[in-house]
């Protein structure tokens, strides 16, 4: 089922890192987009039309950045892409929403030599609505995003920074929380009880946010991850916090089926020894009810390896799909896997099933160059699609938005 022609991985490693998992769906096709200057894509989702809609950001020269958005067809063609920003400054987006007539990106634009939180509405061609950015000391930065029932927005993200530019998180900033109408004005504006809101959803009554802390724990200060509950107007009613005794890190958070809640991201926590893809499960009476860790789909030296994942989504059976990157970060550069060496990066999928279990694993590539997985998306062919940072996708520069379509799950049946 897996082979490699002309230096592309066409399908993935069948059972990766676990000899009990069953064999993991083919790569249909990967496609680039973007600009000649190098681009980084942050989040991606489908379209009610069938295409696909992702945001992040291009470079300019140093560390200055420009906010890309790209929208392609069902086939990964590109139907619109724009670049936001002001030369030499730091704008970018952090993640995209669909509304019932066109899309908002949130994230980042500077005005007036400040880096502020933004909201950026565009018509289904692409054509920008408005745009808002939401002024406060410090430099900002939005990071979640959700519709509400009420026609609004509500967006979370973090304040006061010392740092600019894309932070994957803020340490030294203060969370927030922010209401706007359908137009993106403000309606309120709170301050969360962590230096990064990274993900919000509207629940009934309130919203529901994952974010990162730092915490003090037998002598030691190191992250874990925090769920906060607030009501409708933003106002804090219970904060939480998971995670072992080394960093845990949440770069994505869902509300799931069972009222309950997910995150994930990478930890070096139970007994990891370098950054693994962490998923961890709460209940919807906020009690952990387990995590599961995942790496080393190569089986390189752990210690120089990282698996850090930045998506995931619940799967209609109430399992989960998380994704992100595997490679070498330590000129360890290890060879004789034939899906590389370890200082080449690959797209890492895991499926697994409500209890974390692993179903299947997965390696998405090309061996001409890298391809980490920033995020996924489900499909409605019963697939996924994946977002990747590509070396090998595009030809518009050296690295681009990856667009990766995978195939649906081979029945229970077909797995083994």
């Amino acid at each position: 089922m897996c082979g490699v022609t002309v230096g592309l991985l066409f399908c993935a490693l069948a059972g990766a890192a676990d000899p009990l998992a069953g064999a993991a769906p083919d790569m249909e096709w990967h496609k680039g987009h973007g600009t000649a200057r190098g681009d980084h894509v942050h989040y991606g989702a489908q379209t009610r039309d069938g295409g696909y809609i992702m945001t992040g950001q291009t470079a300019e020269d140093g560390e200055a950045s420009d906010m890309l958005v790209v929208k392609t067809d069902a086939d990964g063609r590109e139907e619109w892409q724009k670049v936001i920003g002001a030369s030499g400054e730091h704008d970018y987006g952090t993640i995209v929403v669909e509304t019932t007539d066109g899309f908002v990106v949130a994230g980042s634009r500077t005005m007036g030599g400040r880096q502020e939180r933004a909201l950026v509405r565009f018509a289904v061609n692409g054509d920008i609505v408005w745009e808002n950015t939401y002024p406060a000391p410090g430099s900002g930065s939005l990071r979640g995003i959700d519709t509400t029932g009420d026609g609004g927005i509500v967006a979370t993200g973090y304040v006061g920074s010392e740092e600019r530019g894309y932070l994957f998180i803020s340490d030294d900033g203060e969370g927030s929380l922010l209401k706007t109408d359908a137009d993106g004005a403000l309606v309120w504006e709170r301050t969360l009880p962590a230096p990064h809101g990274m993900r919000v959803e509207e629940t009934p009554g309130g919203f529901a946010i994952g974010a990162n802390v730092w915490v003090e724990e037998a002598d030691r200060h190191h992250q874990q991850v925090c769920l906060i509950l607030t009501d409708d107007d933003g106002n804090v009613l219970s904060t939480q916090t998971y995670g072992g005794d080394d960093n845990d890190q949440v770069f994505d958070f869902a509300v799931t089926s069972d009222g309950g809640y997910v995150f994930g991201g990478h930890t070096r926590s139970y007994g990891v020894v370098n950054w693994d893809f962490l998923l961890l499960k709460v209940g919807a009476d906020g009690e952990e009810q387990w995590h599961r860790a995942y790496g080393q789909p190569r089986g390189y030296d752990a210690r120089y390896i990282h698996d850090e994942s930045y998506g995931l989504k619940e799967t209609p059976d109430g399992g989960f799909v998380v994704i992100g990157g595997t490679g070498d970060e330590y000129r360890y550069s290890a060879a004789g896997h034939p899906f590389g060496p370890s200082d080449l990066w690959l797209a890492y999928l895991v499926r697994t099933d409500a209890n974390g279990d692993v179903l299947w694993q997965g390696l998405y590539g090309d061996l001409d160059g890298n391809n980490a997985g920033e995020y996924i998306a489900l499909t409605r062919d019963g697939g996924y699609v994946v977002f990747t940072d590509s070396d090998t996708a595009g030809s518009m520069g050296e690295e681009n938005f990856g667009l990766m379509k995978i195939a649906p799950d081979a029945k229970p049946a077909e797995r083994r």
